[in-house]
């Protein structure tokens, strides 16, 4: 390798003025530092690698991905760059080049744990499931303990459908870090799934620390329940993550309302005419800064855990939602044909949603099935995908209609059955009591449990799963047949 080149005084003072920021955690000045550097001396190597560094700290990783090549291109050898670069490359979806870095590192460096753990990772992001497990195993071997690899290493078994596994992982890690919340969690979806409920809802609990939870904790200035008799007192029962959610745990409310609680509940304005169904709820409210007086407040998902709810004491009793009063009316209702609803799509910001939603045109094998009358209740920019549907397949939009959920109810009301993938329609229409088939990726959500075809959740429903990862079409052909099978009876 050639020397080192020269560095000027100016260089020199600047480096261990950027070095004095990095111990003080103060990445924005180091980088500026290290930025000047690159003008005096273009080939200086610590001030490519630490700005790379730090502008990934700093969420640039686009930048930081040309600081970090600049280094590699000065120094390939260079222990942990390559780790640092793949870190980098599979934040930007870069997958490949992320793991042909990893690769790298492991051969400079064969005994570095993080190298063996970030391969783990891009290997996860790409699917490869089983090379994943493997270098997660590796990173443990060589570094016994390593509290990110074995929570993730059950992740994966988890992917696998492999509870057991998954289980051991999660509760070896809470062995080393009783509080992390990240492995509480993972047990909790792992028990669940496993059917486990009573000590699953119990672990749910842990939802608010984790760093990404969606819901910010409850802060109300008075006590949370703990199950207790309320004797008449004023319970406000707060709404949390995504509609479905609330669809589910409302079911509560009355259970609230029978020991004894003034039943008050706070709901995204979409669901309050729903909500005003329930029996127990004697106040709906969609703001919070329009609270009215309460002594207690409850979580809704926390309400599973405050009951104890176990596998065979889930309050199942269907319907517990109703129609609200409404003109919502379906064109054409009176033309013969068995009618079927259909929701192909979730929130695309879910981020499970690249695996519970589907295009429109993967359901053509059920839109041909004969004696069937289509309507759609898909709602946002999905329905656009109805303007491409073969023009032989007719299906009538329902979605531009609806104002609230209300509308949503009052259409599947008017139904003989609904189809949709893992998203509110699906609560919707098993709290209504409707027939309901839901379709389900390889890895569905905890759920809807491990393997069943059905939800203790909800008598009404079904569940169709994909036999193996990805695999919508072979899916939509066992889905069709019972269909036809169904159409042909009504």
């Amino acid at each position: 390798m050639a020397p080192a080149p020269a560095i000027n005084e100016n260089v020199q003072r600047l480096l261990r003025a950027a070095r004095i920021h990095v111990q003080q955690d103060r990445g924005v000045e180091a980088a500026r530092c290290y930025l000047d550097v690159t003008r005096c001396q273009p080939d200086c190597f610590e001030a490519y690698a630490q700005l790379g560094v730090i502008l990934n700290q700093l969420n640039s990783p686009q930048e930081a991905l040309a600081c970090l090549e600049t280094a590699l291109r000065l120094r390939p050898n260079f222990p942990q760059l390559n780790r640092i670069l793949g870190a980098v490359l599979k934040k930007l979806h870069r997958l490949e080049e992320a793991e042909a870095c990893c690769r790298r590192e492991i051969q400079n460096s064969p005994l570095d744990a993080d190298a063996h753990y970030n391969l783990g990772l891009t290997l996860q992001a790409r699917e490869e499931l089983e090379g994943a497990l493997d270098a997660y195993g590796q990173a443990l071997n060589l570094r016994p303990g390593y509290l990110d690899a074995l929570i993730n290493r059950g992740v994966v078994y988890r992917e696998l459908l492999r509870m057991q596994p998954a289980l051991g992982c999660f509760e070896a890690a809470l062995r080393l870090a009783p509080d992390n919340a990240e492995a509480h969690w993972e047990r909790c979806t792992a028990l669940i799934s496993l059917g486990e409920l009573e000590q699953g809802w119990k672990e749910y609990e842990w939802r608010w620390k984790l760093k990404d939870f969606s819901s910010p904790p409850p802060q109300y200035g008075c006590p949370q329940w703990d199950g207790s008799p309320l004797s008449g007192q004023r319970i406000l029962l707060h709404a949390e993550q995504g509609y479905g959610d609330v669809i589910q745990s409302i079911r509560y409310a009355p259970l609230v309302a029978r020991k004894g609680g003034a039943v008050i509940v706070g709901c995204p304005q979409p669901l309050r005419s729903l909500v005003q169904t329930v029996e127990g709820v004697r106040q709906v409210v969609t703001s919070r800064s329009r609270l009215p007086p309460f002594e207690l407040h409850a979580p809704l998902m926390s309400l599973p855990a405050i009951f104890g709810t176990g596998l065979h004491t889930i309050p199942a009793a269907v319907p517990y939602l109703a129609p609200p009063p409404g003109e919502f009316r379906l064109e054409a209702a009176a033309r013969p044909g068995f009618r079927v609803g259909l929701a192909w799509a979730g929130d695309p910001a879910h981020r499970n949603d690249h695996n519970r939603s589907l295009p429109l045109d993967r359901l053509q094998p059920l839109l041909r099935v004969p004696g069937i009358r289509w309507f759609s209740l898909q709602v946002g920019d999905q329905t656009a995908e109805l303007i491409r549907l073969d023009p032989g397949l007719e299906v009538t939009e329902l979605g531009s209609r609806f104002r609230d959920f209300g509308d949503t109810a009052n259409a599947i009301a008017q139904l003989d059955l609904v189809i949709t993938v893992d998203t509110a329609v699906a609560h919707l229409a098993g709290a209504l009591g409707k027939a309901v088939w839901v379709l389900l990726p390889y890895l569905a959500e905890w759920r809807w449990m491990l393997g069943r075809l059905d939800s203790p959740w909800y008598p009404t429903m079904r569940l169709f799963r994909q036999s193996s990862r990805g695999d919508w079409n072979a899916l939509m052909l066992v889905v069709a047949n019972e269909l036809a099978r169904m159409a042909a009876q009504a």
